[in-house]
């Protein structure tokens, strides 16, 4: 019997013939096409990149192409996020041409959310949450508050440490399990995962986009090669893709948002704009005033004046989550898979109806939860296990399947090693 993706299926390709279609929703589209050899050949320098590039290509760039989005901040993914792009490529496949766009938060940075550089790895019957010194990629106390995008990767010296902690911590845990010998086996595939860390910080240039190729290669691993119907995109992208839809979004009346972070004093009589501009001076993100075509205001950290001109400065602009969604909308997306019902999305909803004139996609909640069982972790497992980790104890492809369950599952995943 069809289940919820099925029911997700048919909502996208009404929105696609209802909405879309008529409006001819695809702003960007031939931007986001021509930019994917630069992105897969150049920047991340994908094995078969160009290949990858061309094939994706031609579905962006068809008006055919039913757009399901999934995005999430920039990080080493937790079980849940990765179950969350596998389930948005189920309602693709089961769409008439669609296509899965998970978008990476390339413009976040650590202090925003730490725990998005955790590797994942438990100590001893505690997560990796819980641990006394989490297991964590670091980009260095001067740099926590600077964007992943204009940080340089992890450098081989950092990774090689972290390998010889982890090969420890793998030790310590196969002994708290019970199974000591098991450590034997798990050194090699730790070490696997590691070339992989390393190997894209090798081939990148900054933070951002290995996070970008890390995942893409997990991802592979996962189906086994490429997948014919995912499109990774780094959120960045956007000010290339719709600079003219984000400067009529800039022009709108930002009005009342509950995720708005603290204003800058640019000005006493007008409101800050939904939009993000990074300080020349010490790369910290705030919200500034836009004034005709210019983002004005003050630094909260430093004190420095800002002054970004759209779109020549545009690199150090950034839309917020109900800017950037708002934007991203003009490209046709038809659905879009979501991890929780936060405040924002009413706010897209409204925003987009008032000032557009029309519904936003259909959101599809999967908050369902996947808990993994392995190696030193507490009883019960970990309901938010990184992917780097589990993949040390289980075959990417058949992790894949268990992450794949019908969409009001709760997966509980068990180490072949327990």
């Amino acid at each position: 019997m069809p289940g919820p993706e099925h029911d997700h299926a048919r909502e996208c390709q009404r929105y696609f013939g209802e909405v879309v279609r008529p409006e001819e929703l695809r702003l960007g589209r031939e931007r986001i096409a021509r930019g994917l050899e630069e992105l897969y050949v150049r920047r991340l320098r994908i094995p078969e990149g160009s290949e990858r590039a061309a094939r994706l290509a031609q579905a962006v760039d068809d008006p055919d192409t039913v757009l399901v989005e999934i995005a999430h901040d920039g990080q080493i993914p937790h079980l849940g996020i990765v179950r969350m792009v596998l389930k948005t490529q189920e309602i693709a496949a089961t769409v008439s041409k669609g296509l899965a766009v998970y978008l990476i938060g390339d413009h976040y940075s650590a202090d925003m959310r730490p725990r998005n550089l955790y590797l994942g790895l438990p100590l001893r019957g505690l997560d990796a949450d819980h641990v006394k010194t989490p297991f964590s990629v670091s980009v260095g106390k001067k740099n926590r508050s600077v964007s992943f995008a204009s940080l340089p990767p992890p450098s081989p010296k950092a990774l090689d440490d972290l390998e010889s902690r982890a090969e420890q911590w793998v030790d310590h845990n196969a002994s708290y399990a019970g199974r000591a010998a098991t450590s034997r086996p798990l050194r090699p595939a730790l070490h696997v995962q590691f070339e992989l860390l390393r190997e894209s910080a090798r081939l990148v240039r900054t933070f951002g986009d290995w996070l970008i190729r890390t995942q893409i290669a997990w991802i592979d691993q996962m189906h086994g090669g490429p997948p014919s119907n995912l499109l990774v995109l780094p959120m960045t992208g956007i000010r290339e893709w719709l600079p003219d839809i984000l400067a009529v979004i800039a022009d709108l009346d930002p009005g009342v948002d509950k995720t708005r972070g603290p204003a800058t004093e640019a000005s006493a009589d007008s409101p800050p704009s939904r939009f993000w501009v990074y300080c020349a001076s010490c790369e910290r993100r705030n919200r500034a005033t836009w004034l005709s075509g210019t983002f004005e205001g003050s630094c909260v950290s430093c004190g420095s004046a800002i002054r970004a001109r759209w779109p020549q400065d545009s690199l150090r602009v950034m839309p917020d989550i109900v800017a950037f969604e708002m934007a991203l909308f003009h490209t046709g997306i038809s659905g879009w898979v979501v991890g929780s019902r936060a405040p924002y999305l009413r706010d897209i909803q409204e925003t987009y109806r008032s000032e557009f004139g029309r519904e936003m996609p259909p959101s599809f909640l999967l908050d369902s939860i996947p808990v993994f069982e392995g190696l030193g972790e507490p009883a019960g497992g970990h309901s938010r296990a990184r992917l780097f980790r589990v993949l040390i104890e289980m075959d990417p492809r058949v992790l894949r399947g268990k992450l794949a369950t019908p969409w009001e599952d709760n997966p509980v995943i068990r180490s072949p090693f327990l």
